[in-house]
């Protein structure tokens, strides 16, 4: 006897079991529009992280716009839409890379000028009357910003001091450092490079793990470039470490090593600015070049600040200090003491006190 014999036999049972598959066809459909429109839906876009500041010349008809912490920004995701007296104009992301002289990214300390009397023919009489929003045309994201009045008068420098190899500046900053080079062997090979930063209590690794001498290697004969994310109290400490790395001896009897791993790299020395080493010298405006010859036929300190050097002195914007590393040798009298085997350009900038 088959199943539906048995049923119109004994129907007692059909009807619960009719009503458990119903329920049960509910909730799988119920559960499958519910997947369709949770992955239908559009997924947030990830926020920007930077902050701008803003300032109106009225007299002068100039918005200006300044970078003031945070990632850069691609000046063709970006434009500026701008309300004066109920209309709205736009500066368009060509229009933007023109006003900061071709570059490409909108970033740290970066100032964006609009004369809107010469752009759209139509002056500003009253800075409540102007709404300036710009748009990161990627994401469709209104980008953050504060206004800090009419034409702030911002120094063009600022005034800092190096204690113990230690730069603390005397005014809120925001700063970027450029690594000008590295250059250090042992032997017949590059050792590694790596480099970190400290200002305050927080650490960064701009360029790569410090701890990961391949993948974070700045000795490889070009510069590097990082802006700090956020702008930074007067009196907060800014400290720079280097570290120098070699080979690590091949295992008696085994293969030798893939010096392409980090793992066959290991520490050889490193100098910190927070213990006033012998090992840094650190060089700001009117200082003497140091005239210490590069060993092994490197080149000398002066080859790497060479667009800072005037008369044998460092010609530096007063905003501006060179880290100069020996990370090769602590008998400083000797002759493989060439402090360039790291050399950074911290730049600072002031900005508007919140």
């Amino acid at each position: 006897m088959n199943i539906f014999e048995k049923f119109i036999k004994d129907p007692s049972g059909v009807s619960s079991i009719i009503g458990e598959v119903l329920v049960t066809g509910i909730v799988v459909i119920a559960l499958g529009s519910l997947f369709v429109i949770m992955t239908s839906a559009d997924k947030p876009v990830d926020s920007t992280h930077m902050s701008a500041e803003e300032w109106i010349d009225a007299p002068s008809d100039v918005i200006s716009l300044r970078h003031a912490g945070g990632k850069p920004i691609n000046t063709e995701n970006l434009k500026i839409n701008v309300q004066i007296n109920g209309t709205n104009y736009v500066y368009s992301s060509s229009n933007i890379s023109g006003n900061l002289g071709g570059k490409g990214v909108w970033e740290l300390a970066d100032v964006i000028q609009i004369n809107t009397s010469e752009e759209w023919d139509v002056g500003i009489a009253d800075e409540e009357n102007v709404d300036v929003k710009l748009i990161d045309t990627s994401s469709k994201e209104v980008l953050p910003k504060y206004r800090i009045g009419f034409s702030p008068e911002l120094p063009s420098s600022i005034d800092f001091e190096i204690i113990d190899d230690t730069v603390v500046p005397k005014e809120d900053f925001i700063s970027s450092f450029t690594v000008l080079g590295a250059a250090i062997s042992m032997g017949s090979y590059d050792m590694m490079v790596t480099s970190r930063l400290k200002v305050g209590s927080e650490t960064f690794d701009p360029w790569g793990d410090y701890a990961l001498p391949v993948t974070s290697n700045v000795n490889d004969g070009s510069t590097h470039s990082w802006d700090l994310p956020a702008t930074y109290q007067a009196g907060t400490s800014v400290t720079i470490s280097g570290k120098s790395w070699q080979h690590k001896a091949p295992p008696k009897n085994k293969p030798k090593l893939n010096y392409n791993l980090d793992a066959s790299w290991e520490g050889y020395m490193e100098v910190n600015s927070t213990d006033n080493s012998d090992n840094l010298i650190v060089l700001r405006n009117g200082d003497s070049v140091p005239t210490i010859q590069g060993m092994d036929k490197q080149p000398d300190i002066a080859d790497f600040v060479e667009d800072y050097v005037e008369n044998g002195k460092i010609v530096l914007e007063d905003n501006e200090a060179i880290f100069l590393f020996e990370l090769g040798t602590t008998d400083l009298h000797n002759l493989a003491a060439d402090f360039q085997d790291l050399v950074v350009l911290m730049s600072m900038e002031p900005v508007q006190s919140s």
